[in-house]
């Protein structure tokens, strides 16, 4: 199984929703979405993902990101900024202290935000 299968599956029982009905909601085949949990298919384009993302209460990178896609918000981001892909390649050198203190940061600007 997939990580994303997985989730996805976790997910659909967390919320109580049946392939079946999964599948209805978001426009595809049940069996494709047993195929998808069992990791024998790979996940459905973005659209579907997030639709799915929509009846599971979840947000939509989460789902994109566990299928090994990178969402369409997220390439915009990238292409428009020429600082990310500068991030971007320097990232894999963080340590986990550095990683910590930057989402310290962020996190301090959420709750700025919020004021």
């Amino acid at each position: 199984m997939s990580g994303f299968g997985e989730l996805l599956r976790s997910l659909r029982k967390q919320n109580k929703v049946t392939q079946r009905q999964l599948a209805t909601l978001v426009g595809i085949d049940f069996t494709y979405i047993s195929k998808i949990e069992s990791g024998t298919m790979d996940p459905p384009a973005e659209d579907k993902i997030i639709r799915m993302a929509e009846v599971l209460r979840v947000e939509p990178e989460e789902l994109i990101l566990a299928a090994k896609k990178v969402p369409t918000t997220f390439q915009k981001l990238i292409t428009e900024n020429s600082d990310v892909p500068i991030f971007l390649r320097k990232a894999s050198e963080l340590s986990p202290a550095q990683w910590e203190k930057i989402k310290e940061i962020i996190q301090g600007e959420e709750e700025d935000e919020n004021k």
